[in-house]
């Protein structure tokens, strides 16, 4: 631990404590060497880092090390102590934002443009290095005021890598940042650091520097997450103080203004400040969307267009769920066509089959059968329609049976024809009426064998297999004698259909 006494690498006396940090503590020392009274900033108190900690630590360091600016607190000097990295820092006297807010209780608001003025002057060269340093900790404790009355940013060029070692060697959870001044995009499902989160944090700044109030209890900008408001300005500040400051505040990244945005924009307020005179014409407010925001980036989060995305995909999906509501009561109406088709027995059936089905794929081929006068009974059900009084009419419909199938069976084979080569399509069509005819016109068990025999793999096969099966068990019932020799005699089922 750091006390008052200590020498610090045989040269700076601590005298007092001036801040102390998630990472680090701000001491007032003694140079002995020069008997000048210096701020000397250590990092990782008590603790040290470890090798390759201080070999980060310096290698940070020499990044920004270079970066001079009036609005920026530069060290003059940086070594190791006891593997504690430290800064030489010039003291300010007059302390920092905060401790003016608490000795004067609040800031004027010509003040609050100076601060504005002077932070974003410093922000801006920091945001336009390459890459660009993003402080990522404004607020009125790191807002220093200078001999001349400036206002000085310091703790700047922190990185998260270094972040991450310090946390890791002093064992803390602390990220960077002070909760009350981060913005709403440190808080979202992934979190996002950009150059206006110090904006954020500035406007955050000002609001307490002028209220004298924090806002949402130290939250920070996850309550605006949920849809908090920010309170108005009092009324002794001025609107474009009170809107300047909401602008900073806003929710989305991209409605802030950049930090040159700002430094020009209280450039222009202090102007007037200084001439005095109603005749000078201020600049407008800055514009919701900052100019180095993209057009593609800001049509794609406009709050409009984002109503306009929102009612298109809500559209689509309707239309998607029509066309799966339109395209399930076509299934099922085909699921009950089909089963109203395999249902018919008569020929009323399929004529009113037809008048409520005109269009069905079977209306061609119902036609044809009842245009013949050919009722094309559903094999499956076969033994309705089938009575057999006596055992001669068995005998009789069993001969009937065996002649009819040796005429339809006989067919001429093809003769060549002149004609041109049917499309693939309609050969297929002509072959599934062709299948679809054959077994509609079996009346016994050889037409079955036989539709079997050239279609083995066809739409009919389970229904033939079972009609043979059904027409050899009604037999057997009838005349088992007499059926027997007629099964034995006419009946070749396949075995391996």
């Amino acid at each position: 631990m750091l006390d008052s006494g200590q020498i610090i690498a045989d040269r700076y006396e601590l005298l007092k404590q001036l801040g102390r940090g998630g990472f680090s503590e701000v001491w007032l020392a003694q140079d002995k060497l020069t008997d000048v009274k210096v701020a000397i900033k250590i990092y990782a108190p008590g603790m040290g880092l470890d090798d390759a900690g201080i070999s980060l630590f310096t290698q940070e360091f020499s990044l920004v090390f270079d970066m001079n600016h009036t609005n920026l607190l530069h060290p003059t000097y940086y070594d190791c102590w006891e593997r504690m990295p430290y800064l030489i820092l010039p003291f300010c006297k007059n302390g920092s934002a905060f401790q003016y807010l608490t000795d004067n209780n609040r800031i004027t608001e010509t003040e609050s443009w100076h601060l504005l003025h002077d932070v974003a002057e410093g922000l801006a060269y920091l945001h336009a290095k390459t890459p660009p340093v993003i402080h990522q900790d404004i607020k009125p404790d790191n807002i220093l005021i200078g001999d001349d009355d400036k206002f000085i940013i310091s703790d700047f060029g922190i990185s998260r890598k270094l972040e991450h070692t310090f946390r890791k060697s002093i064992n803390k959870v602390e990220s960077s940042g002070t909760l009350a001044y981060m913005g709403p995009e440190r808080f979202a499902e992934k979190p996002l650091i950009v150059a206006t989160s110090d904006i954020w944090s500035l406007g955050m700044s000002v609001y307490e520097l002028s209220t004298g109030l924090v806002l949402w209890e130290g939250m920070g900008g996850c309550v605006q997450l949920n849809g908090a408001h920010i309170p108005a300005l009092d009324e002794k500040y001025s609107s474009q103080l009170s809107q300047f400051v909401h602008a900073c505040l806003a929710l989305n990244t991209w409605d802030r203004p950049t930090a040159q945005q700002a430094y020009e924009f209280a450039c222009s307020i202090l102007k007037q400040t200084k001439t005095d005179s109603p005749s000078v014409q201020l600049k407008p407010i800055v514009p919701l969307f900052p100019k180095t925001t993209s057009p593609r980036l800001k049509e794609k989060f406009c709050p409009s267009n984002m109503h306009k995305r929102i009612a298109g995909w809500t559209g689509l999906g309707i239309v998607l769920i029509l066309l799966l509501v339109k395209g399930g009561s076509i299934y099922f109406r085909h699921l009950e066509e089909e089963r109203k088709y395999a249902a018919c027995r008569t020929e009323e059936d399929y004529r009113d089959f037809l008048k409520e089905y005109p269009s069905s794929s079977h209306a061609n081929f119902i036609k044809q059968f009842l245009g013949n006068k050919v009722n094309p009974i559903s094999p499956i059900n076969r033994e309705e329609n089938i009575v057999m009084d006596s055992v001669k009419t068995d005998t009789a419909k069993l001969e009937q049976f065996q002649e009819e199938p040796k005429k339809q069976i006989v067919h001429p084979h093809p003769q060549p024809s002149s004609q041109p080569v049917l499309p693939i399509t309609d050969i297929r069509e002509v072959r599934r009426e062709n299948e679809e005819r054959l077994f509609y016109s079996c009346q016994s068990v050889a037409d079955y064998e036989e539709y079997l025999r050239k279609y083995p793999k066809g739409r009919f096969v389970h229904k033939a297999k079972r009609a043979i099966q059904q027409i050899e068990s009604e037999m057997m019932q009838s005349n088992p004698s007499t059926q027997e020799i007629h099964i034995r005699k006419n009946t070749r089922v396949n075995v391996r259909l």
